[in-house]
């Protein structure tokens, strides 16, 4: 078995994966359930994996699928997959069928690695996709013509699997949520991934005492940054499967975790009080550090999160995808700067530019672009997408930087403010309003779970605002729509208020799918 990289393989997962097995060794890597792998353990079953896909005729520059149930065979099977120098495409479970045939087909997938428990999915989305059964001898279902792979934590001397990958090339093809249109395929490479751990580890302090609690999907950037940052620092990846609050808090205290990275999604089902009756009894006194990414994070979440982690820092960050991080927010300046993405993470750039490409001063509205070793290299198959949001800036030539589509000022200081997505912004009564800003005050009403905010064609305005929202209980709509008169701009107050017993979420880990808001509000107003 292969057990040193090449010398040349200096910023790839490949050099993560074996600098961890020699620097950490038997230390516990990943752990879930039951099963629980060393870091030198976690190679040599990733390496049998790789050799094993390699044996089945995937090879250089391949994209390999992977939609398995969060597990230690999903860490293997994704790390096999790169091991073997091939794309890795995350595939969600519970993806709907044309959405997965989309993937399949737009990547140019060869094959897929799952499981018994998600096969079914694949099959009935792409019948003629060759699948391996990546979770033991008896992951494959009775009378289905597959390959099943070795059990992908059955330690055995393989085949030895050159590698030849080097940071430019291609890690992985990540799909966004397709909240607006069919999923795009970002591609990332080996050195993202590698650039993506090392900062983030650097602003967070992550270090090799550190247990990672890992309750995000591993088919996204922001979950997938948890593996390099166990592999880099030697901090052990605790895997949790979210679906009660009260047996999340329980495994935060069993496995004693000191660092938790959620969503705003996630902190609204673990507070959810037709769940969570009461405050956890759990001891939650071993988090360090919470970290929130994927949207913005209302002032009633971090209460809650104050309160059931009174001894940890909570850092607010701010990602796209396209380039994996952009900012992050000082926990000393959560209070003096309440709705601030905070300020460029390290080794990064960030630029505020208007229509004509010029730096927006203080308090005035641009769009956010970011600069640094973590921009993707673009889109799959789609040369028109990627050459409107990756291009190149005269003052930085010959360096291709990502424009966000996000909106947002900057203070005296540089502290960075999210205002709303360019595209969805609401045009009415000639003013431009984003969404995110009538969401912000909605929230703050007693009751009100969570909202989203939609324009409805209206001749005489241009457009008038809808908000569908969430409630925890009854809600009187006099006295919201007083609380929004009061608190809001004429010209922002919502002329529709529909109450609905939950948002339309896309795959991309409980995102707000916006696209089927404007539907639902369209079906109730038709």
């Amino acid at each position: 078995m292969t057990s040193r990289r090449d010398s040349h393989q200096m910023f790839t997962v490949h050099s993560l994966v074996h600098d961890a097995a020699e620097r950490f060794g038997d230390a516990v890597a990943v752990s879930g359930g039951s099963a629980a792998l060393g870091f030198a353990e976690l190679r040599a079953a990733a390496l049998a994996t790789a050799a094993a896909l390699r044996a089945e005729g995937v090879a250089r520059g391949d994209r390999v699928g992977v939609c398995m149930a969060k597990s230690v065979d999903q860490v293997v099977g994704i790390l096999g997959v790169l091991l073997a120098d091939a794309v890795l495409v995350p595939v969600l479970p519970g993806l709907k069928r044309d959405n997965i045939a989309h993937l399949v087909a737009d990547s140019g997938m060869r094959t897929a690695v799952t499981d018994g428990a998600r096969a079914d999915e694949l099959r009935r989305a792409a019948p003629r996709l060759p699948l391996l059964y990546g979770s033991g001898p008896a992951g494959a279902p009775d009378g289905v013509p597959a390959r099943v792979l070795p059990h992908l934590r059955t330690l055995h001397a393989g085949t030895p699997v050159p590698q030849r990958a080097i940071g430019e090339d291609l890690a992985a093809i990540i799909y966004s949520s397709g909240s607006t249109g069919r999923p795009k395929g970002i591609m990332v490479t080996h050195r993202n991934l590698w650039h993506g751990a090392h900062i983030t580890a650097r602003y967070l302090g992550t270090r090799a005492e550190d247990r990672i609690g890992c309750v995000l999907s591993l088919n996204f950037d922001y979950g997938l940054n948890q593996l390099w940052q166990s592999l880099l620092t030697g901090a052990r990846l605790c895997l949790h499967e979210l679906v009660f609050p009260r047996s999340l808090f329980r495994f935060l205290a069993g496995e004693r975790v000191t660092v938790l990275p959620v969503m705003p999604v996630i902190v609204t089902r673990m507070f959810d009080p037709r769940l969570l009756r009461g405050r956890p009894e759990a001891d939650l006194s071993s988090v360090r550090c919470v970290t929130s990414s994927g949207g913005p994070v209302p002032e009633r979440m971090l209460g809650q999160l104050g309160s059931v982690f009174p001894r940890a820092e909570i850092v607010l960050m701010y990602g796209l995808t396209e380039a994996f991080r952009s900012t992050w927010l000082e926990p000393g300046e959560l209070s003096r700067r309440p709705g601030s993405i905070g300020r460029a993470v390290p080794d990064v750039e960030i630029l505020v530019l208007d229509e004509r490409l010029r730096e927006v001063a203080p308090g005035e509205r641009g769009e956010l672009v970011h600069r640094g070793g973590c921009v993707a290299k673009g889109y799959w198959n789609a040369p028109e997408e990627t050459a409107r949001r990756f291009r190149t800036l005269p003052r930085h030539p010959g360096e291709t930087v990502v424009f966000s589509g996000d909106i947002v000022t900057r203070d005296a200081d540089g502290y960075l403010y999210f205002v709303g997505r360019r595209d969805a912004m609401i045009k009415t009564s000639g003013f431009r309003v984003s969404p995110t800003e009538v969401e912000e005050v909605a929230v703050r009403f007693p009751g009100v779970e969570a909202c989203a905010a939609s324009g409805v064609a209206n001749p005489e305005t241009g457009a008038d605002i809808a908000l569908v929202y969430t409630t925890a209980r009854r809600v009187d709509e006099q006295a919201f729509r007083a609380f929004l008169k009061e608190h809001l701009p004429t010209h922002m107050v919502p002329r529709h208020l529909l109450a609905e017993d939950s948002l339309p979420a896309t795959g991309n880990q409980g995102k707000i799918d916006r696209r089927a808001v404007a539907e639902t509000v369209a079906r109730r107003l038709g």
